[in-house]
Order: structure tokens, then C-alpha cells, then sequence
């Protein structure tokens, strides 16, 4: 059959050539500490952004968070993967095969999913931006009409939870999330019951304790607030630690949701099968990039389990922007989405993305849909 004229256009376009790939370290100043199971607290969000250029012209923007205590990645270890290994491997490639790129690089090296993680949401943005179409429309089309934004309470002492839970409530959220493992757990206990009656009987409540959790601790925790009637608990033990989180499983009135522990397709399915998780956290930076996420996602929904999609402890928009566009197309986001860039002080886009009435609006322009702003990418990058 004869190539119709659009498609021989199509086929005589001139590549979309790289010419040149960019690895930013930034310093990412919080609105306030955050504190995490186990005792980890944030000031301040260390964050690679990847900036792609093509020979036409056109930039497309990337993004991963260093995450030693999930991924293993420092920021300066980010940089150098990307300088060293990852950039090599795009430059004079054709931006268009983004499928084919993103294999090569998830082969490129072991581990240093966030690197190549922030590449891969740069090819995504630049592709987007070539083509004049949204991130959403590249991956197969709008799924939801909103999605439900989590909101995080990481605070030492229960009245401040309360406060927080109040303003929350007030702006219109209608998910919640407890940081635990920060406060002895009968506080813990205690925290729960006072943010649920705070935010009344229908917002989802839920809670994470980033693997800071020992056993008996968590035991108590899933029995004191069977009532408080939250929809999961969050990797209460270390990653590798199958057997204890299927022991809690087994006598928890409270489903049990995977995050550090979900780094492949292969432990997603490992932890469902054994029977530990009815739900997994999906995150880029642990998977390798937004196709990578969205097979997981795919797999997971196949499996029964409920999917929370979200960036780490704080990302800008850029990443913000990939996240929110995953969260309008994968096939099930039972449990929620959690967008970081609104715990900011500064972001580097020129109109942050910011939740509005609970949930996250999805960007609409090419691309990512957000507007960068170089002069703030400059002024806040990190001197490593």
C-alpha cells in the first residue's frame, strides 16, 4: 500500500538530534523540616534536574531526587552516572526513539535508577514539546478526570499535627498521610484518632513509617488504630525484609503498602505473591523513569494491588509536572497521588504546581507543561 502524504512527512522528518545533556545538582530550600520514620528529618531537597537540548532548538527538562536511604543515590553520585555514563549514550541520538534510548540506559549501569530517571523524563518533555502535545497524550491518553492529592503530617508533637491537619482541611484535602516512627507509639497511636476527628469520617487516612518501625512497635501501632480507620500502613520494616512484613500482614486489620521495598517489577511481584502487600508505592527514581513506572503500574493493576504514585521529599515541578501526568494515565490510583513540589519554598517554574480543592490539576501545555525558569535553576544550584 502506498504511504499516504502525511505519513511519507512523518517519515522525512529531520531527527530529533540531542546535542547536548546537562546534569544540575540543586539545593531546594523546604517550607518547614519534615520529619521520617526512623528519625531522618529534611530542611532542604537535594534534586538533579537534567536539561536536554536538540539540535533544533527545543529543551527538555528532567528531574530525580537523591534518595541514599531508597535508591542509594547521592546527588554527586547522580552527576557523575550522568556525566560519565548516561549523556554519552544520547548525544547525537534521535530524541524520537525514547523507547529504544530508555532501554539503553536502563542497561547502561547498575542501579542509579534516578539518574537515569531524570533523563528519561527529559526525553519525554522534549518529545512532548516537538510533537506540541502533553506528556498525558504520550502516554496513551487521559484515564481520570482529577486525582485525589496526599498531603503529608511529619511533625514531632501530636498538637502540631492537629494544627496542620486543620489548615489542610480548610484548603480542601481529602487524603492524608502520618509520618510514623517519629513519635513513641502510643503517641503515634494517639496522633491518629486526633487528625482522623479532625478531618472527619471520610478522607482517606493513611500512614508510613519509611521503614523505621521495629516489630513490636508495629504490632501495637496496627492494633491501636484498627478503629481510626486508615487505609494502610506504609513500609513499616527494612526493604529486605519480606518474612517480618508478612508476619504483620497475616495479623494486621490494616492493608500493608510497599515503598522502598518496590525497586523492580520483580519485588512488586515477589511481595504480592507471598502475600505481604495489597498495595505498592510507585515511585521514578526507584524504577528507572516514566515508561519503567508505567509497565509497573500496568503489572501491579494486573496483580490486584492498589497503586500510590508519588515524587520524593521535594521535588520542584518539573518532577511534580511527570508524576501528575502518570497519575491521569495509569490504570488504577486507589491510593492516591503525592506531588512534593508544594512543601517548597522555591520552585524553579515560572507558576509552580500547586494542588487546588484536594487535587492536582494536569498540566495541558507540550510536554511536561511547565515553564522553566533558567535564572532560578542558576541561582539555587548546589556547588558540589
Amino acid at each position: 500500500m502506498p504511504k499516504s502524504k502525511n505519513s511519507a512527512q512523518r517519515a522525512d522528518a529531520p531527527p530529533l538530534t540531542i546535542r547536548r545533556v546537562e546534569a544540575i545538582p540543586m539545593l531546594l530550600p523546604l517550607k518547614k523540616p519534615i520529619l521520617m520514620g526512623g528519625g531522618q528529618r529534611f530542611e532542604r531537597s537535594e534534586t538533579l534536574i537534567v536539561r536536554i537540548e536538540a539540535a533544533n532548538g527545543l529543551v527538555g527538562w528532567g528531574e530525580a531526587s537523591a534518595a541514599p536511604t531508597m535508591t542509594g543515590d547521592t546527588l554527586a553520585g547522580m552527576v557523575a552516572a550522568l556525566e560519565l555514563h548516561l549523556a554519552p549514550r544520547l548525544i547525537g541520538r534521535d530524541a524520537m526513539e525514547r523507547a529504544r534510548l530508555g532501554r539503553e540506559l536502563a542497561l547502561a549501569m547498575i542501579g542509579n535508577t534516578g539518574a537515569k530517571a531524570a533523563c528519561d523524563l527529559a526525553l519525554y518533555d522534549l518529545v512532548g514539546r516537538h510533537l506540541n502535545v502533553s506528556m498525558t497524550e504520550l502516554l496513551g491518553g487521559v484515564m481520570r478526570d482529577s486525582v485525589l492529592t496526599m498531603c503529608l503530617l511529619g511533625n514531632p508533637k501530636i498538637e502540631q499535627d492537629i494544627a496542620e491537619a486543620k489548615d489542610l482541611a480548610r484548603q480542601g484535602y481529602k487524603f492524608y498521610k502520618l509520618k510514623v516512627g517519629v513519635k513513641r507509639v502510643e503517641e503515634e497511636i494517639e496522633a491518629a484518632f486526633a487528625v482522623r476527628k479532625v478531618i472527619g469520617p471520610e478522607p482517606i487516612l493513611c500512614a508510613d513509617a519509611n521503614m523505621g518501625l521495629s516489630m513490636d512497635n508495629a504490632r501495637k501501632y496496627v492494633r491501636g488504630v484498627a478503629d481510626a480507620g486508615l487505609t494502610f500502613l506504609e513500609q513499616p520494616f527494612r526493604d529486605t525484609d519480606l518474612a517480618g512484613t508478612l508476619a504483620l500482614a497475616r495479623m494486621s486489620p490494616i492493608p500493608l503498602c510497599a515503598d522502598e521495598a518496590a525497586h523492580s517489577l520483580e519485588n512488586i511481584v515477589d511481595w504480592q505473591r507471598a502475600g505481604a502487600i495489597a498495595g505498592v508505592n510507585l515511585k521514578t527514581i526507584k524504577l528507572g523513569g516514566i515508561g519503567a513506572t508505567m509497565r509497573a503500574a500496568i503489572v501491579s493493576d494486573t496483580l490486584g494491588l492498589a497503586i500510590d504514585l508519588a515524587c520524593k521529599i521535594a521535588e520542584s515541578s518539573i518532577a511534580a509536572a511527570g508524576v501528575i501526568h502518570l497519575g491521569y494515565t495509569i490504570p488504577n490510583l486507589d491510593w492516591g497521588l503525592s506531588p512534593t513540589s508544594h512543601y517548597l519554598a522555591e520552585d524553579v517554574v515560572r507558576n509552580p504546581l500547586a494542588p487546588k480543592n484536594g487535587s492536582s490539576e494536569r498540566p495541558t501545555g507540550p510536554g511536561l507543561g511547565v515553564d522553566v525558569d533558567e535564572r532560578a535553576v542558576r541561582r539555587l544550584r548546589a556547588r558540589l
